[in-house]
């Protein structure tokens, strides 16, 4: 086979999946009947119909890894794509089903990092840096210059060079080893709301667990979902009552990851608003079995290059929007659950997405709110634009903190403004989270001279008013004197 046709260089090359619906894998079958199946009767057809004769294909293999990788990954999970065969498109049945391959298979697999697709039908066309990289690993056997992706902008804060202390979002390791234990107690709840009880009456700021039932008593609350237990220290308290609250709740899920030093971009629940279901004597019997389907389903989407795991996201986040007490704030949690994998919807990000970015969020769900597809194509266009090296923002972290800087004609002054649209819950009766930002810590001239800054006082202070009243400076000078 040649793995390099005539004018293949301009043309686009094609990355299929081999396992759909839950079946086994089919590369052995493909393999020995010299074809590609696509397997669904409703998807992805007029892709295949759009392969042309001559045009590469590979089998490849989509899904997430921690430990066992080439390089140092710093315990974060990283995107793996095994390519399992390669060939040339010898026909094109024009069903949008079947396609005949000459294929040369690899065995074992052969392992690219980072720039991945979970797509059946993936189409990548020659041109940028990414892709032309691609495809030499892919069909030309070129090895991955693994420093130059871990060190792009979509990678960088989490995989990049720079050092320890000057990467920001370290929390995120935190967040996601306490959904992952908090996802073992799925069965266990009662033994995660008694824990949560104990941490109640050892560490202030945490007083809102009493519940309030239909004979009109209240008491201690008997049941909680993941993302309200993730809420007990992502609510508008001190950072100091956040980090014993969260030091607390890891000791009792057996996280051994360090709680974090600061929360920049994470938002958080108003005090009042905090739970994501209602008092027992207003939700459904199932309710909160109903975010914890949600909860698993987003780690799983996050992890599977399954398209049935996309399909079953779908349902659980649709589900979990019907309920009472969830709204905007179910994004919130997905975003502490998944930080680099979702992002949140709270009022902030919303205005920066759609005055910033200029991507308008669907409201076809609820309330005039998203639908799990809304929510779906606003994630897979930012994923898409932030390895664009010129775009504002490169991961959903960094849009958060982006978005809690942004201000405009909209957007409150104040760090812990109400959501502007928590006004519809009032005529709704729905107990919605309230979103606010995360407070992010005062950086003086105090600060700054204590760092180092070689400049002195009243310069930085007039240089501070100038850009306070000008929006604009301009710094020059050799590296190390301080601009940054």
């Amino acid at each position: 086979m040649n793995p390099k046709p005539e004018g293949a260089g301009a043309r686009a090359c094609w990355f299929v999946g081999a396992t759909y619906g839950g079946t086994d894998d089919q590369t052995p079958r493909f393999l020995q009947e010299g074809i590609w199946g696509n397997g669904y009767q409703d998807k992805y057809l007029d892709a295949v119909k759009s392969i042309q004769v001559g045009d590469r294909i590979a089998i490849k293999s989509s899904y997430t890894r921690k430990h066992d990788l080439p390089f140092d990954n710093r315990g974060q999970t990283v995107s793996v794509m095994a390519i399992k065969a390669i060939g040339t498109v010898k026909e094109n049945l024009g069903d949008g089903r079947t396609l005949k391959v000459d294929w040369k298979p690899f065995d074992p697999p052969r392992e690219w990092y980072f720039y991945t697709n979970r797509s059946t039908v993936w189409r990548v066309l020659p041109g940028d840096w990414t892709t032309d990289a691609l495809i030499g690993f892919t069909f030309e056997e070129k090895a991955q210059d693994i420093n130059r992706f871990r060190n792009a902008p979509y990678w960088r804060e989490r995989f990049g060079d720079s050092a320890v202390d000057k990467r920001r979002f370290n929390w995120t390791r935190f967040y996601e080893a306490v959904a992952d234990k908090l996802l073992t107690f799925r069965n266990r709840r009662d033994e995660l709301i008694a824990g949560i009880h104990v941490i109640a009456s050892k560490v202030d700021g945490l007083s809102n667990l009493q519940d309030q039932f239909a004979d009109g008593s209240s008491g201690p609350l008997k049941d909680i979902c993941p993302f309200t237990a993730m809420g007990i220290f992502n609510r508008g308290i001190t950072d100091a009552n956040r980090k014993a609250i969260a030091s607390e709740l890891a000791s009792l899920l057996g996280v051994s990851e360090p709680v974090p030093d600061s929360f920049e971009g994470i938002p958080i629940l108003n005090n009042q608003k905090s739970w994501f279901f209602g008092f027992d004597n207003k939700r459904q019997p199932d309710d909160i079995d109903t975010l914890w389907e949600a909860f698993a389903q987003a780690i799983a989407f996050a992890e599977s290059d399954d398209a049935e795991a996309r399909s079953a996201f779908v349902s659980a986040y649709d589900n979990a929007t019907q309920r009472y007490g969830v709204g905007w704030n179910l994004t919130m949690g997905l975003y502490w659950i998944r930080p680099w994998n979702f992002p949140t919807l709270d009022g902030q990000s919303q205005r920066y997405i759609s005055k910033k970015l200029n991507i308008q969020v669907g409201m076809n769900g609820p309330k005039g709110r998203c639908n799990a597809t809304d929510y779906l194509a606003v994630l897979d266009t930012l994923e898409a634009r932030f390895q664009e090296d010129a775009y504002p923002v490169h991961s959903f972290p960094e849009l958060s903190l982006a978005a809690w800087l942004f201000k405009d004609s909209g957007t409150s002054a104040h760090p812990n403004a109400t959501d502007p649209d928590s006004q519809d819950d009032e005529a709704d009766a729905t107990p919605e989270a309230e979103v606010t930002a995360a407070p992010i810590e005062p950086y003086s001239v105090d600060d700054i001279l204590t760092d180092g800054c070689f400049i002195a006082r009243e310069k930085l202070e007039k240089i501070l008013e100038r850009l306070r009243t000008k929006k604009n400076l301009i710094l020059q000078g050799p590296p190390g004197t301080g601009k940054t």
